[in-house]
C-alpha cells in the first residue's frame, strides 16, 4: 500500500508540473515533441497529435515533456527560438501548476473536514512509537489521556510535567477511547533515558481535536492562505538555516515513500495534507537557481537579459545543465542511502 500510494502521489505531482510546461509551450507555439507518461524506456506511442507523441513508458512514475531544440535556437518553433518572456513562462508553468494543485488539495480539505485542536480537558496521542512503552501498554491513536495516577489532566502541558517528574517509575493512565473511558486504567513506565525523538513514553500528543469543515467558496480562498502560509513558513526557516539556528533535513525518495505511506494509515485528510505540502516543496525546489532545474534554466534567461540578449553557447548550456543533472542524482542517492540507514537503524525519517 505504501509503495503504491508513494507512486500515486509522486505521479500527480510530476504529472502536473509537466503539463504545466506542455500547456504554455503548446500556447506559445513552442513544438512539443513528446509528452511521457512515466520514464523512458518506451512501452508504446498512445497517440500522435499536432506534431506531439504522446508516450506511455516503462518506469510508472511521474512524466516528461520533451521540446524541440530546448538549447538549440536553429529551428523556429524550438524553445531556445523564442522570446526571454515565452520562454520564461513556460519553465514558470510547472512550478505554477505545482502551487495551484496545492491550493485545491487544501481547498478539498478544508471542504471535507479536518482535526483542529480545541479547548478541552486532556491529552489526544496523534501517534505512537512501535515497541515502546505506550505501545505495550496497550495506548492507541485517537486516545485520551484525562488522568496520570492522582492528576487529571486540565491542560496537555500537564501530562508532560507529570511523565517528567516519573521517568523510570511505573504510572497509571485513565484513557478515554471511543467516547468510553477504558474500565481498567493502563499502566507503564516512562524512559529516563529514550531514543531521540521519541519522548519518555514513545507518543506524539497535543490537545484534544474536533472536526472542521468550511463551505467550497470559503475552502477556496483557505487553500490560497494556507499555501501563503506555508511559502512565508519555508522562508523563515530558510533564514534560520542561513543564519545557523536551523538544520536543514531532506527525505529522498525512499524517505518520502515512508512518509506518504504514515500519511495513508492516518486516513484521507492527512494524506490530502502531506501531498499539497510536497506540491508546495516541489514547486519551491524547481526554482532553485541550479542547472537543470526549472530555475537553472531561468537563470540562463536572466543572464541572457543583463547581457543584452547575448547568450551562453548551447552546447556549453546544455553541457552545463547535463553536469547539474548528474550532481542531482548523485545527491539523490546520497539522500535515499541516508534514508535506509534511518530505517535500519529505527530513526525517524525526519524529525517528529
Amino acid at each position: 500500500m505504501t509503495i503504491i500510494a508513494f507512486l500515486l502521489v509522486l505521479s500527480l505531482l510530476v504529472f502536473v508540473h509537466e503539463f504545466g510546461h506542455f500547456i504554455v509551450a503548446k500556447l506559445t507555439g513552442i513544438k512539443v515533441e513528446e509528452f511521457g507518461f512515466g520514464y523512458p524506456p518506451r512501452i508504446l506511442t498512445i497517440a500522435r497529435r499536432g506534431g506531439t507523441e504522446y508516450t506511455l513508458n516503462a518506469i510508472p512514475f511521474g512524466g516528461f515533456v520533451r521540446m524541440l531544440g530546448e538549447e538549440d535556437p536553429s529551428h523556429p518553433d524550438s524553445f531556445a527560438a523564442k522570446s526571454k518572456l515565452t520562454r520564461a513562462a513556460a519553465l514558470l508553468a510547472g512550478p505554477a501548476m505545482n502551487m495551484l494543485l496545492a491550493i485545491a488539495l487544501f481547498a478539498a480539505m478544508f471542504a471535507i473536514g479536518f482535526s483542529a485542536p480545541i479547548e478541552g480537558a486532556g491529552a489526544v496521542i496523534y501517534w505512537v512509537e512501535p515497541d515502546s512503552p505506550a505501545a505495550r501498554a496497550g495506548l492507541q491513536v485517537g486516545d485520551t489521556i484525562l488522568q496520570i495516577d492522582d492528576v487529571v489532566l486540565q491542560e496537555t502541558i500537564d501530562l508532560r510535567e507529570c511523565v517528567t517528574r516519573k521517568a523510570g517509575e511505573e504510572i497509571t493512565l485513565i484513557v478515554r477511547r471511543g467516547g468510553e473511558v477504558l474500565p481498567t486504567p493502563l499502566r507503564l513506565t516512562p524512559r529516563v533515558n529514550p531514543p531521540e525523538g521519541q519522548g519518555a513514553m514513545g507518543v506524539r500528543y497535543g490537545p484534544p481535536l474536533a472536526k472542521v469543515s468550511y463551505p467550497w467558496w470559503q475552502a477556496i480562498l483557505l487553500g490560497f492562505r494556507h499555501v501563503f502560509a506555508l511559502l512565508g513558513a519555508m522562508f523563515m526557516f530558510l533564514v534560520e538555516m542561513l543564519r545557523g539556528v536551523m538544520v536543514l533535513e531532506v527525505a529522498g525518495p525512499i524517505g518520502i515513500a515512508q512518509i506518504i505511506g504514515e500519511s495513508v494509515k492516518s486516513g484521507l485528510v492527512d494524506l490530502i495534507d502531506r501531498t499539497a505540502s510536497l506540491s508546495v516543496s516541489l514547486a519551491i525546489f524547481n526554482l532553485i537557481p541550479f542547472p537543470a532545474l526549472d530555475g537553472g534554466r531561468l537563470a540562463f534567461i536572466a543572464l541572457e537579459a543583463l547581457r543584452r540578449g547575448k547568450r551562453v553557447a548551447p552546447e556549453k548550456e546544455g553541457l552545463i545543465h547535463l553536469v547539474g543533472l548528474a550532481i542531482l542524482i548523485g545527491l539523490m542517492l546520497v539522500v535515499s542511502y541516508n534514508d535506509i540507514v534511518r530505517l535500519l537503524s529505527g530513526q525517524p525519517i525526519l524529525p517528529p
